[in-house]
């Protein structure tokens, strides 16, 4: 018998007192693990424990008010306002499940977009065209950890060197994984180094018909930031990135996006 604490944010039983193990938020402060009850659970499989989740750097982006309901087609706990299921992506509006995205590109500002079934999944979808000149550099930055609510909750990683993982097919998922619920996201943020500020599906980036890439927060907990901006992207809408972009998330997460193909000659 296991002992878990519940977030009152999306529902779940989490592993960890302080903040949520699966979305990332608060519980009930760095003191939960004496100011809320622990709740025992029969269940020794639930989601992997690690350390705690904080707040973005300029505030919490897209957290819920109190514990909701849980998604109807598969389980997942579901706060009250949700828009998808965290999980399979359902549309809690219409009831429908989510298509494959449309490869026009929607410019930032544009018409919210349902995730695709390559961001429900976790998996990369087939290549479909030539390999992408673009590549993710994943690594940590100092000065958005600084600037989060992790003193005494979250320490920053040690110094290693940056992971560098070139960006192939149409879609890829940015998250940490969930072996209970089967989702192993392309860009791991679970691993080698654990951000549990980051959400099991936090964004996606979706390959242009150029050849750049765009990005995609589809309703993570904390937030995903483009380099220094002062505000989140918002839920769902699609952002274009450029040579040298960086997204910011969790506590201390930063992805920076390099064109490799080198610029025509004048």
């Amino acid at each position: 018998m296991s002992t878990t604490y519940p977030c009152e944010i999306c529902g779940s039983d989490s592993a960890t007192s302080d903040y949520c193990d699966m979305c990332g938020a608060a519980i009930a402060g760095p003191d939960a693990a004496s100011a809320s009850p622990p709740v025992a659970s029969p269940d020794p499989a639930g989601p992997p424990s690690g350390a705690a989740g904080v707040a973005g750097a300029a505030g919490v982006a897209g957290a819920a008010g109190a514990a909701g309901d849980t998604c109807y087609v598969c389980g997942a706990p579901r706060a009250t306002d949700d828009v998808f299921c965290e999980v399979c992506g359902l549309d809690f509006v219409s009831g429908q499940m989510p298509a494959p995205a449309d490869p026009t590109p929607t410019p930032a500002g544009g018409t919210p977009m349902a995730p695709s079934a390559a961001q429900v999944t976790g998996t990369m979808v087939a290549a479909t065209r030539a390999p992408s000149a673009w590549m993710a550099v994943v690594g940590a930055d100092r000065a958005f950890f600084d600037g989060n609510v992790t003193a005494g909750v979250v320490a920053f990683p040690d110094a290693g060197a940056p992971r560098e993982l070139q960006l192939a097919g149409d879609e890829v998922t940015i998250g940490r994984r969930s072996e209970s619920k089967g989702y192993f996201p392309d860009i791991d943020l679970s691993s080698p180094v654990d951000d549990p500020a980051v959400s099991r599906r936090h964004a996606v980036l979706q390959r242009q018909a150029d050849g750049s890439w765009a990005v995609l927060d589809v309703g993570s907990t904390n937030g995903t930031w483009i380099n220094d901006e002062d505000d989140p992207l918002a839920h769902g809408v699609l952002r274009a990135l450029h040579d040298g972009d960086r997204l910011l998330l969790g506590a201390f997460s930063c992805i920076t996006l390099r064109n490799t193909q080198p610029s025509p000659s004048p």
